[in-house]
């Protein structure tokens, strides 16, 4: 099995050791090997195995996994992103057999009961194809390591620090309160546009995927963090998917706070400390009412939230509340594309109860918050005109969930590594801000790889 072309925009590996929390944990004193190229995926799968009081050191190539082999003391299991970077597959599987340390595989190329049959033959204990709930790994990972997890860590039920974001028992949705203990809402009224677009783009084909089977996924593990300047909001949304995690990304830019809740790698709802992006905002926006009658109806009831205020008088419905909390999901997590700076937070935790069912994809999410938020000058600068790109080997997202419509799988098709960026553009049924803007968000989304020139007599398997 060899690694194949990789993409040249990911982010430099980088060995790293997170440490035990604690020894009563029940993982406490285990060490773990993560061979996993993309950085954003093997953090998360680190700070799932520290919040169960492991050490995860994190290896991004097969050869900083064999060195990992050669020192003591060694692992006591391992994690393998199929395929390498730099080894035949074969080659470290059969390494670690030989040092008995046992592994788990995980891989986006490598599908179906043929393929999983051969890593189990190649000596791999268990197969995961992404995406993976991230703690059933770990949980297999105990089992190899006779360790039983009778019940994981239990997570906070404050996802943001000291404040619940959870509404009562029984609500429909967040409270429109503010919970984002930061600044008077005044100090962040003008941050950022809430619909980046005024000019709404055709509906984009509803493909919801059928639902990926989970092996019993347990909510739980430590907050992490880093710099938007070495990891994109994208790159992040797509690393929550493969993990199919579940939890709050907190995103901070100076004064402005974002959050976004995920439960299994699907979002479910997000919250601003914006002014313009609370309900109450979005509903004047709409016409729902205008900014004095909501005025009057908070004073009125000032403890009740919005949502609850607007229902109870006939001026919202159920079907109209889904509506407007999904926009406001939307435009909210779409906002924050753009960022190149601030700092984000991942705290794997359970969302709070009472949630509305918004049926939001993270495809979805992705593609049109790429084609809707970037701005031509940020891509000509991201995206260089003369890169090739062609089908990647190991997708984040399948074809089938990303409901294209028929200009985009036009220039889908087109992308068989024959072709520069400057090519597509010209050959492109859309604008060129709208065909950079839907590239790039496949590059993000692991779609398209970067590659080298090719002739057209030996170009890739294309997409159609």
């Amino acid at each position: 099995m060899n690694g194949g072309a990789r993409r040249s925009r990911r982010l430099a590996p980088r060995a790293r050791v997170v440490p035990s929390a604690a020894v009563s944990l029940p993982l406490a004193g285990k060490r773990l090997l993560l061979v996993i190229e993309d950085p954003v995926l093997a953090e998360l799968l680190a700070e799932a195995a520290a919040r169960l009081g492991a050490e995860a050191a994190v290896a991004g190539s097969g050869r900083a996994a064999l060195e990992a082999l050669a020192r003591t003391p060694l692992p006591h299991a391992a994690v393998l992103d199929l395929p390498l970077p730099d080894l035949r597959s074969s080659e470290l599987l059969a390494a670690l057999r030989g040092a008995g340390v046992p592994l788990v595989a995980v891989s986006g190329v490598y599908r179906g009961p043929r393929a999983a049959g051969e890593i189990l033959r190649a000596g791999a204990a268990d197969f995961f194809e992404k995406p993976f709930p991230a703690l059933a790994v770990m949980a297999r990972l105990a089992r190899l390591m006779g360790e039983a997890l009778p019940g994981l860590p239990e997570p906070d039920d404050e996802v943001t620090g000291s404040i619940p974001l959870g509404p009562p028992a029984g609500a429909g949705a967040l409270d429109d309160a503010p919970f984002l203990e930061l600044t008077d809402e005044d100090e962040v009224r003008a941050a950022g546009p809430v619909e980046p677009l005024a000019a709404p783009l055709p509906e984009r084909p509803n493909l919801t995927p059928p639902p990926m089977p989970l092996r019993a996924p347990r909510e739980g593990g430590p907050a992490r963090r880093g710099q938007l300047a070495q990891a994109h909001v994208p790159q992040l949304l797509v690393a929550l998917h493969v993990a199919q995690a579940t939890g709050a990304l907190t995103l901070s830019r100076g004064p402005v706070k974002k959050i976004l809740l995920v439960e299994k790698g699907t979002p479910v709802y997000a919250a601003s400390n914006v002014a313009a992006e609370r309900f109450g905002a979005v509903c004047v926006r709409r016409g729902l009412l205008d900014a004095a009658a909501l005025a009057a109806l908070r004073q009125a009831e000032p403890a009740a939230r919005t949502a609850d205020l607007l229902l109870a008088r006939g001026l919202l419905t159920p079907a109209r509340q889904v509506e407007l909390v999904r926009a406001q999901v939307r435009a909210i997590a779409w906002s924050t594309f753009d960022w190149r700076e601030g700092e984000y937070e991942f705290q794997l935790a359970r969302p709070p109860r009472g949630l509305l069912s918004l049926g939001i994809s993270m495809a979805d999410l992705l593609l049109e918050g790429m084609v809707r938020a970037a701005t031509l000058a940020r891509l000509q600068a991201e995206l260089p005109r003369a890169l090739h790109l062609a089908p990647s080997p190991d997708p984040a997202f399948e074809l089938y969930a990303l409901g294209l419509r028929p200009a985009e799988a036009h220039l889908l098709s087109l992308c068989d590594g024959t072709k520069r960026v400057e090519d597509l553009v010209a050959l492109a049924r859309l604008p060129e801000r709208e065909a950079l803007a839907f590239l790039q968000a496949l590059r993000l989304m692991r779609v398209l790889d970067d590659v080298d020139s090719v002739l057209a007599g030996t170009r890739r398997i294309g997409f159609m």
